[in-house]
């Protein structure tokens, strides 16, 4: 998990969610949640409605780590508009847009749902599950909001062990953090989901190999070498200027990395980057890669 980038929505788009907010805000406690479930599913059913979630799916397309990626296990297509804070706990969030994010269909509907962890009393360190149909005893969340928090500060992708599984970050020291931590991992199962293990795997020896190949075509002199090092020797054309060329599938390489799956793999790679002998020497010829976002 990453934290997303920001975004701004059309005022009227924001005028529509508010407006849709505050039919849920002017009812009584006990009705808001079964209001909310029944605006969310008729979101689009109207023309205004339509083209304020179009362009909403649009922007946080735009907020994801990478192309249309799952915000939470970064393997999948992102194709829900998931609640961060769930609806039927939190029914005055149900259009409020810092509560979104895209998931796919797996983590929302298979493993998020409505699961969702807070501190009891607010500002403890007490973190307890949310039991469905009781109102939430606080809305300190127990739960990395990668809207706003930085996942990264919470969690450790084991690479030098080579589990590739998540974990609580070592360095935690807060029992706050460490309780966040452990009840989003619990929540989501990233951490410990063997697909996604055997594909974070996959994604750190495809990030090590175009780092080699974007070090090795760094130094190239002659067109010979060149055409040696790409894929398809065709796709190098003699017509351009040589170090145009070059410079052309540098950016391709470079673009291959920050546009691949499970981006949290490459950005552990440049945080452990000194515990990895191979990495580190690949960092070391491509300084510059310890930048790259």
């Amino acid at each position: 998990m990453l934290k997303l980038k920001s975004s701004l929505l059309e005022k009227d788009t924001l005028t529509h969610l508010a407006d849709k907010q505050a039919v849920i805000n002017a009812l009584a406690v006990s009705l808001r949640v079964a209001r909310a479930q029944t605006l969310w599913d008729s979101k689009s059913s109207a023309a205004r409605g339509k083209i304020a979630f179009d362009r909403i799916k649009q922007t946080l397309i735009k907020l994801c780590v990478s192309i249309e990626l799952c915000n939470y296990c970064e393997h999948n297509e992102a194709t829900d508009i998931e609640h961060i804070y769930p609806k039927s706990f939190f029914p005055e969030r149900t259009f409020l847009w810092s509560n979104y994010l895209l998931a796919c269909k797996t983590c929302n509907t298979h493993y998020k749902l409505d699961q969702f962890a807070v501190f009891i009393p607010a500002q403890s360190a007490t973190a307890s599950m949310l039991q469905r149909k009781q109102i939430p005893a606080s809305n300190d969340a127990a739960f990395i909001d990668p809207r706003i928090e930085d996942p990264m500060h919470y969690l450790f992708l084991d690479i030098t062990g080579k589990s590739f599984y998540f974990t609580p970050h070592p360095s935690l020291t807060d029992p706050r953090d460490i309780a966040k931590a452990d009840r989003t991992l619990a929540v989501l199962q990233i951490g410990q989901r063997a697909g996604l293990a055997r594909a974070r795997k996959d994604a750190f020896e495809f990030y090590q190999s175009k780092l080699e190949r974007y070090r090795d075509v760094q130094s190239v002199t002659t067109w010979e070498e060149l055409e040696h090092l790409v894929q398809d020797p065709h796709l190098v054309d003699r017509v351009n200027n040589f170090e145009s060329e070059k410079q052309l599938m540098l950016a391709g390489l470079k673009r291959s990395i920050l546009e691949h799956l499970h981006p949290t793999v490459w950005y552990e790679m440049q945080r452990q980057h000194q515990l990895l002998n191979k990495t580190k020497r690949l960092f070391e010829d491509v300084p510059d890669a310890l930048t790259w976002k």
